[in-house]
């Protein structure tokens, strides 16, 4: 059985080297078509697939951000209550809201400087 011969011998005029060179690029751009012609589906399957990734992604990101926007607002409603409270209870009683803060005061001292 003989082999061929990708590469003509030194006898070989040079026409035979550009044969080979031109049956070597059309076969090699066949094969380049062939699979790019079988990879496209899986390559537009994972492509879809990471769009629809991103999308949930994002509602999800959305969700938490708007669910986050509603808490922050929630509490700073619920600071402004407080607050409004605490100066209601100083404006009846301010004598006794004085003897507390001055008591925590006198606790926080001792705590703070006791060491």
């Amino acid at each position: 059985m003989e082999t061929p011969k990708i590469i003509p011998s030194s006898g070989s005029s040079n026409g035979t080297w550009g044969t080979n060179v031109d049956q070597a690029q059309s076969t090699a751009h066949d094969t380049i078509d062939k699979v790019s012609q079988e990879v496209r589906p899986s390559v537009d399957r994972l492509s879809e697939k990471a769009h629809q990734t991103v999308d949930r992604l994002s509602g999800v990101a959305s969700q938490a951000a708007s669910s986050l926007s509603d808490k922050a607002s929630q509490y700073r409603d619920l600071q402004g209550q407080w607050v409004g409270e605490a100066r209601d209870q100083i404006r009846e009683r301010p004598v006794a809201a004085l003897a507390v803060a001055l008591a925590a005061g006198f606790v926080l001292r001792h705590l703070l400087f006791s060491r």
